[in-house]
């Protein structure tokens, strides 16, 4: 979402969203491209998203909402990205 105006268009539970941001350091799972279902709010600009494998809260900025799709997206609406092997060394 480029603007926090965007927030009003959310319905809670009909709201589906997509990642634009990867983040699969918080779960393997959350790979950008990642569709979710809009449960609730944790913060003014926190929303707690809903995925097939995991429930996280993510800021309005790492999503966008995804037009003409409502309900919980299925394991077939999400990416197929393999993980790549993380190292202690990593750093991002």
């Amino acid at each position: 979402m480029k603007d926090r105006t965007d927030l009003n268009r959310i319905v809670v539970n009909q709201t589906r969203v997509i990642l634009t941001r990867d983040l699969s350091v918080m779960n393997p799972n959350l790979v950008e491209g990642s569709q979710g279902l809009v449960i609730g709010t944790l913060a003014n600009y926190t929303l707690k998203v809903a995925f097939p494998m995991v429930t996280v809260g993510v800021n309005w900025k790492d999503c966008d909402i995804l037009e003409g799709k409502t309900g919980m997206p299925t394991d077939a609406d999400q990416p197929r990205v393999i993980p790549k092997p993380r190292q202690i060394s990593d750093d991002e």
